[in-house]
């Protein structure tokens, strides 16, 4: 018996191989699942049943890279299912419909799902553990990636207000979290001013206030406040009118990311910060914009 059992576990640790064609047709039998299901979720609530809740957005997030996305989708509320192509379109829209009334309060339903779309941007493995491995920048990744955030500037477009508290909270995480090396900061900080770029000028200058007082701290938190630095500065000045206070007003200001965040890291203790800061200056040399130039 032992012979056998041992024979079993041998066969069990074999490599199974798939077909092409058993491979699509797992993959159609998950997309037609995918597709009644979210068909329950307009109707059925989640409301009572937190758990499944969460495991529901778990799964959709995972879902997002699930298979390439060969044409970009436009995402909506009036997202028809029977005209979906791809896993990930359908899972971005069951995030949609978890983010609804219909399935309990807003803000901690959205903080579930920006908690999980958290890794998808940062380009990392989700896991329970304090440490996440990064992912190899696929086009895979970078694909997931994308989508995470059409969905979030989808949500942001439409929920306006009732979403900057918890978008707030995301953009803070994406800064505290990023993986020290230098694509993956690339990547974070282009998504970080993608995100700003949406808020209006009170809320914007209220997180750079953050970001400028977040860069005082460790050597990764100076290090990536510059490659934030330089991606806010890709985005056109903004004009703060008389709504804001002149102490707010300044945040605004190509001026004070040049002058405050990046030419003052320059003289930075750490070797590795005046590194960054000198060449996160040159590049500042070489942007044509007019207010750069008249702050250097």
């Amino acid at each position: 018996i032992e012979e056998m059992l041992e024979e079993g576990e041998e066969e069990d640790d074999e490599d199974i191989y798939w077909s092409r064609e058993g491979l699509l047709q797992v993959r159609n039998a998950i997309f037609l699942l995918l597709k009644n299901f979210l068909r329950l979720l307009t109707k059925f609530s989640l409301e009572e049943k937190p758990q499944c809740l969460q495991n529901c957005v778990q799964v959709f997030v995972e879902m997002t890279s699930f298979e390439p996305v060969l044409h970009e989708f436009d995402f909506s509320a009036a997202t028809d299912v029977n005209k979906a192509e791809y896993v990930p379109e359908l899972a971005c829209y069951g995030l949609y419909l978890l983010c609804s009334p219909l399935h309990g309060t807003q803000d901690k339903t959205l903080q579930c799902v920006f908690h999980r779309l958290l890794y998808v941007i940062l380009m990392v493995e989700s896991s329970e553990d304090s440490m996440h491995e990064v992912l190899p920048i696929t086009p895979a990744v970078t694909s997931a990636r994308n989508q995470a955030m059409k969905f979030i500037s989808y949500l942001l477009d439409e929920l306006k207000e009732a979403i900057y508290p918890t978008l707030r909270i995301l953009l803070q995480h994406i800064c505290a979290q990023v993986p020290d090396k230098a694509d993956y900061r690339t990547y974070a900080a282009q998504a970080l001013a993608t995100l700003l770029d949406k808020l209006p000028c009170a809320e914007f200058a209220s997180f750079i206030a953050w970001l400028y007082k977040f860069s005082l701290y460790e050597v990764p938190s100076r290090v990536f406040a510059l490659d934030a630095a330089l991606a806010l500065l890709e985005l056109p000045e903004r004009n703060p009118g008389s709504s804001l206070s002149l102490e707010h007003q300044r945040f605004l200001k190509h001026k004070f990311l040049v002058q405050v965040m990046v030419a003052g890291r320059c003289s930075d203790i750490a070797p590795v910060v005046r590194s960054k800061a000198l060449s996160s200056l040159d590049c500042c040399l070489e942007m044509k914009s007019a207010a750069i130039s008249e702050s250097i």
